[in-house]
């Protein structure tokens, strides 16, 4: 019983600790967000964060995000080698992200589980290409925030490039171009519904 009454508070005193560890960086991106703007002060401490290994590093990685994204809920976790473009990006309680992720403008429910290697950037639509006479880099785009339901299971190396729903299910290496439906299971490229979670059957243990 004292074991379980202890965690919590030792739990905040790692928090407290990390965030005196993380000052230096926070500071840098002060420094970074008068000189160049929140976008890119955002990605350059974010991949700087990014590099941190191990659970000691998750714990440094989120007091840095926690300060640095417009919300980071409890026992979010961010795993090593993922990067948010945005500080705009919203992670709400429970969100785990997997290691070498790419987040761009993103909100992601409750309870959320983002796999290794994938990608979320803000929209399909960031850079114009419609003129033949102007580079591409040059043409205006489109951001677009990305939201990513509560309960959802997003697989290894899918490429988020629109809405997903609640409770619904993305497979590995699909691309989401469309809204995908709250319980939907997608898979493909693009990705198409493939089965509802709710007209499954159900699977036991026993």
């Amino acid at each position: 019983m004292a074991d379980v009454k202890m965690k919590p508070i030792l739990k905040q005193l790692a928090a407290f600790l990390c965030t005196l560890a993380v000052l230096p960086v926070l500071v840098r991106y002060g420094l970074l967000r008068a000189m160049f703007g929140p976008a890119r002060a955002c990605q350059a401490v974010s991949q700087s964060a990014s590099k941190w290994a191990g659970p000691v590093g998750e714990y440094l990685r989120l007091a840095v995000l926690r300060r640095v994204l417009a919300h980071v809920g409890p026992e979010a976790v961010v795993s090593f080698g993922s990067v948010f473009s945005k500080p705009t990006a919203r992670l709400e309680a429970g969100v785990y992200v997997g290691s070498y992720c790419v987040m761009g403008d993103v909100r992601i429910g409750e309870d959320t589980l983002i796999a290794d290697h994938v990608l979320a950037p803000s929209g399909g639509h960031q850079h114009g290409f419609e003129r033949l006479d102007v580079p591409i880099r040059q043409q205006p785009g489109q951001l677009q925030t990305i939201r990513i339901g509560k309960d959802c299971w997003i697989g290894t190396r899918a490429v988020i490039l629109a809405d997903v729903g609640d409770h619904a299910i993305v497979a590995a290496g699909s691309v989401v171009t469309t809204p995908v439906p709250d319980y939907a299971i997608v898979a493909g490229a693009p990705a198409k519904v493939i089965g509802d979670r709710r007209t499954r059957p159900a699977t036991s243990d026993k």
